[in-house]
């Protein structure tokens, strides 16, 4: 194996941990936004309009934290399959999805 091919698997492997832990994060922030939600819908239901706008609010920025994760992880993935596409791998992500993530396909 030579050297150029070893950097290029070294930067595979990162594109991956990369990934991997951008899916982490935003698992972690959807997770903090529902819990939050819940605890808005709780106030709401006991008509304490301060904690339930509160609670909605900081559950608002975790949904946008997760949402800006889930976009980084999405990108380190298609680098990591452009990349294993430059360079000649087998294995590729089917990319013809939507931007919304549906497939044409039945």
């Amino acid at each position: 194996m030579s050297d150029k091919n070893h950097d290029h698997s070294e930067h595979d492997h990162e594109l991956l941990v990369s990934a991997s832990h951008a899916h982490r994060e935003a698992a972690h922030h959807f997770e903090l936004a529902a819990k939050h939600h819940l605890l808005a819908a709780d106030a709401d239901e006991k008509d304490d309009v301060e904690t339930a706008a509160h609670q909605a609010y900081i559950a608002y920025g975790h949904a946008l934290h997760g949402k800006l994760f889930a976009e980084e992880a999405a990108c380190e993935q298609i680098a990591a399959d452009e990349d294993d596409e430059d360079h000649g791998h087998e294995e590729h992500t089917d990319h013809s999805h939507d931007q919304h993530g549906h497939s044409d396909k039945h």
